[in-house]
């Protein structure tokens, strides 16, 4: 498929937002403070969208979701509406991890830390690399790390190679800085809309589709045995 419409939704962090890109090139998108009334506020972001390109929900031709890691609720809103909408239109659904919306926004060839926050003592973590026309390439598992157990994590999963860069918050950024201070920082609030729509265009160029009634959110939870962070 070269000639499409595609519909994002994210709404995984504190930001969220809907994009919409027409053959790979970004036609428009909307950020929101979404407070008590996601579930609206997402439907009216999309109103809005389609409305200002003169398009239905039906002419939308694929969907792609933001499947987290991320805040519980809100992470189960945004994917419960693109699955709603995939299936009864019978339209393709595409899954993006935050961590690809987040490394696919950034420079392509270096490899790429996505720090993002999950409870407040702890960050999600992954290292991947982007490329300038595919998904980026993950070089490790996605993790959930404690503040006390990040410089043994960086030390051990942190890639050799230099430069690197690094995506994520301003708590992020400051737990990090001392195990690893040359990093490169773009500093976000949320995974973007924009981020998920390219992700997910890519994949939908590849035939990475998902059934509506098999796709689940990506939760990351504490290793049942802490071999990092033990609790105590």
């Amino acid at each position: 498929m070269t000639e499409a419409t595609l519909l994002a939704l994210e709404a995984t962090g504190v930001i969220s937002g809907v994009a919409l890109v027409r053959n790979g090139a970004l036609l428009g998108s909307v950020r929101l403070a979404h407070g008590m009334n996601l579930s609206g506020n997402l439907l009216h972001a999309v109103e809005w969208l389609l409305q200002r390109f003169s398009l239905t929900l039906a002419q939308v031709d694929a969907f792609a979701v933001d499947v987290g890691p991320g805040a519980f609720t809100a992470l189960k809103i945004g994917v419960m509406i693109a699955k709603s909408w995939a299936h009864a239109l019978n339209k393709p659904l595409i899954a993006v991890s935050a961590f690809e919306a987040c490394a696919v926004t950034m420079p392509a060839g270096t490899p790429t830390l996505v720090a993002l926050p999950a409870r407040r003592d702890a960050l999600y973590l992954q290292w991947l690399t982007p490329h300038p026309d595919d998904l980026p390439t993950p070089l490790g598992e996605p993790a959930f790390v404690t503040q006390s157990a990040l410089a043994e994590w960086l030390a051990q999963y942190a890639p050799q190679e230099l430069p690197l860069q690094a995506v994520g918050s301003e708590r992020a950024r400051m737990w990090i800085a001392d195990a690893l201070p040359y990093l490169r920082w773009q500093l976000i609030d949320s995974p973007s809309p924009e981020g998920v729509a390219q992700a997910g265009w890519r994949r939908l160029l590849a035939g990475e589709t998902v059934h509506p009634f098999s796709l689940t959110p990506l939760y990351i939870q504490p290793p049942a045995i802490h071999t990092i962070g033990q609790a105590s």
